[in-house]
């Protein structure tokens, strides 16, 4: 470790490992960066579908478990799932899945208290993943997908301002 003082305080300064493990010139070109994250990608979407199907009848059964008790640790186990599943959705192709996701996830953080929660909002957010994923809505989806995803928003922007 080296040492140095100044103005009376001695200072220590690690050794850089990093730089032992990093080459300084050499490694992928960017093009091949990019190139290898698109080939991973591509394996990825090929197991996608059974990981949303998973995801889907999970969230199936974390709905009924909030629908039954909102409690605390029944909206948290239900926010890890969407919250997993708007990261993943807009990579393989549903970014409407990550926009419902968002707008569900968001009201569940800002709403801390579960004897406020509002059960038909979630579950207007659970309906509107189902249709999703039922109809297989890709992109950014049609005017209707559009208007029900801004509807959502306003609602959670609605319930949650309230706390503001």
């Amino acid at each position: 470790m080296a040492e140095e003082t100044r103005g009376g305080v001695r200072v220590e300064r690690p050794p850089n490992r990093l730089a032992d493990k990093v080459p300084r010139t050499g490694g992928k070109t960017l093009q091949q960066a990019v190139a290898d994250a698109d080939r991973a990608i591509a394996r990825l979407s090929k197991d996608y579908d059974r990981h949303l199907a998973e995801d889907m009848a999970a969230l199936e059964s974390y709905m009924r478990a909030v629908k039954a008790s909102p409690t605390a640790a029944n909206l948290k186990t239900l926010f890890r799932l969407v919250h997993n599943m708007r990261g993943q959705a807009a990579t393989f192709g549903f970014p409407l899945i990550t926009e419902v996701g968002r707008s569900l996830c968001l009201y569940l953080l800002e709403t801390e208290d579960e004897r406020e929660v509002n059960v038909d909002l979630i579950e207007q957010h659970v309906n509107a993943l189902r249709v999703i994923y039922r109809e297989k809505i890709e992109g950014h989806g049609d005017t209707l997908s559009r208007q029900v995803v801004e509807a959502l928003m306003k609602a959670v922007e609605t319930q949650t301002s309230r706390h503001q």
